[in-house]
């Protein structure tokens, strides 16, 4: 891990800080200063001579109050650090709400704060990002490691208490277990998967670690039909055939794919920022819209007539609401809803607890979290690459009666109608409906964010395949080579000319269904409500 050494305020005594990394086993790269103090030549000679430690002077109103330009963090970057040893020997005390916002606008994965003579507080990933969206000093109660003055050798020392068991989910406002999406295991066993988690690209070498490397790198997130369920090899993936077409190795970047079969974007968008945003990418492409349609719209079709129930707790409904709806907070009197076994257990809660913003709550998941991850990448010099998986119940002549069958076929629930209740072929025929009505609300919510980040592409590729004589599905969702040739197509074009348009895949047409605005879809889809 390459160390900086920040210090926010005079640096006298700047061989302490020295000491604590040398006796850490860390070998620092870089001196930050302001640069009222940087013409001190004493500090500066000091650990030139020691570390042959380079200098960098920085405004000292930006070291004061935490935010750094952007010409300041690209400077910081360049230097490849990854930690922040803040300090300051002048009897004054480290400022560590400032310290964190420096650490988080870099960014960096490690934070040690310095007071006293010699004694470190850390702050690991997971207490910065929880001060990024709780807006609180971190290491309060038990997110904080004391690094005691005489600790151990590997600078870790006694752990005063266990960081939390779960990450903490932005998205949600909540806590996600670790594991799962953030693991990329490869859950039918078919395709090769590498230690890191990414899938693995036949002729690519492959990193030994995910700091941030001199060869460019191209980051993939997404669900299955990224990750090439139903494809025979690993050649055949998307990420593969998107490898080759980028120059290979040769001079093409790393493409590294940690897609997830049954992913979905607040999985993606929590992977990037725990983990993937420290791999300094030059692009991250995202491939989903689907997951997220089918999480929240289709639960009829898989699990019955009238059994759609969202996967929200309490907290989640109001973290939402507290931002996009907080007139509806004080309307909502469900105080048993706050144990999340009972939300679970209530069909349509978004619509009948939340009227006024339930519709919203269905149809917006999926721009949220594309939204997140663009500030993200914005925030770190990344292109931002959102493309929308198609999907061939937007194409009939493409799979329509082949996904009917399939879906037939596949789940054990009756297609005719019993006791008055609508059959599993109403609910799939209504199901089939909707869905090119919601792919629509995407749409224009990708034509809203390309005015918002107009450095990101947002990429409409729903209908990507409208012109396509040759199967691109095999089942509706997962790709055929062909499918996948073409998709890699799209995207090898979308990653060399980043703008603030909207482009479109081949044949944007619309079918009729989805010539309906998002009010009345929701009425629609209201409509089918018990």
């Amino acid at each position: 891990m390459t160390t900086a050494l920040l210090c926010t305020g005079w640096p006298r005594g700047i061989e302490v800080a020295l000491d604590r990394l040398e006796r850490d086993g860390r070998h620092p790269a870089l001196l930050i200063l302001p640069d009222t103090v940087a013409g001190d030549r004493e500090p500066a000679d000091a650990a030139f001579e020691r570390f042959g430690l380079p200098v960098l002077p920085l405004p000292q109103a930006e070291i004061g109050a935490g935010r750094l330009s952007p010409e300041s963090r690209r400077a910081v970057r360049a230097a490849g650090v990854t930690a922040l040893l803040a300090f300051r020997n002048d009897g004054g005390t480290v400022d560590r709400r400032a310290a964190v916002r420096v650490a988080l606008s870099v960014p960096v994965r490690e934070l040690l704060v310095m007071h006293g003579r010699g004694d470190v507080t850390r702050y690991g990933r997971t207490a910065l990002l929880a001060a990024l969206f709780r807006d609180r000093e971190p290491g309060r109660g038990r997110w904080r490691e004391r690094v005691p003055r005489r600790g151990r050798r590997t600078g870790r020392g006694r752990r005063e208490d266990a960081p939390p068991a779960e990450l903490f989910d932005p998205v949600a406002g909540r806590h996600l277990p670790r594991g799962g999406d953030f693991a990329g295991v490869d859950a039918r066993g078919g395709l090769e998967v590498s230690p890191l988690g990414f899938l693995r690209v036949p002729g690519m070498a492959e990193p030994a670690d995910l700091e941030p490397s001199a060869r460019r790198r191209l980051i993939m997130l997404g669900g299955s039909a990224l990750y090439g369920l139903g494809l025979p090899d690993n050649a055949a993936t998307v990420p593969a055939r998107l490898y080759r077409r980028l120059g290979g190795a040769d001079d093409g970047p790393e493409v590294l794919s940690f897609a997830v079969p049954g992913g979905w974007s607040r999985g993606e968008s929590a992977m990037l920022l725990y983990r993937l945003r420290h791999a300094r990418p030059d692009s991250v492409v995202t491939l989903s819209g689907w997951n997220d349609f089918n999480t929240l719209f289709a639960m009829d079709l898989v699990n019955g007539p009238g059994a759609q129930v969202l996967n929200w707790t309490f907290s989640d409904y109001h973290h939402y609401l507290r931002i996009h709806a907080p007139h509806e907070i004080d309307d909502t009197h469900v105080p048993f809803a706050r144990k999340p076994s009972v939300v679970r257990s209530l069909p349509h809660l978004d619509s009948a607890v939340f009227p006024r913003s339930g519709a919203r709550l269905r149809s917006s998941q999926w721009l949220d979290n594309q939204a997140l991850m663009a500030t993200v990448c914005e925030q770190q010099g990344s292109h931002f690459v959102c493309a929308l998986q198609p999907h061939s119940l937007l194409q009939p002549a493409l799979g329509t009666e082949f996904t009917r069958n399939w879906v037939t076929s596949h789940y054990d629930f009756a297609f005719t109608g019993r006791d008055g209740q609508p059959g599993r072929a109403e609910l799939f025929d209504a199901y089939a409906d909707s869905i090119a009505s919601v792919y629509q609300v995407y749409r224009q919510g990708l034509t809203a964010l390309s005015s918002r980040f107009p450095t990101a592409t947002f990429l409409d590729l729903s209908t990507v395949y409208a012109d396509e004589d040759a199967p691109c599905f095999l089942d509706g969702v997962h790709l055929t080579a062909h499918g996948a040739d073409v998709l890699a197509d799209a995207l090898a074009k979308a990653l060399g000319q980043p703008s603030a348009d909207v482009p479109h895949g081949e044949g944007t047409s619309l079918p009729a269904a989805a010539d309906k605005s998002p009010d009345d879809l929701v009425a629609r889809y209201d409509r089918r409500l018990p």
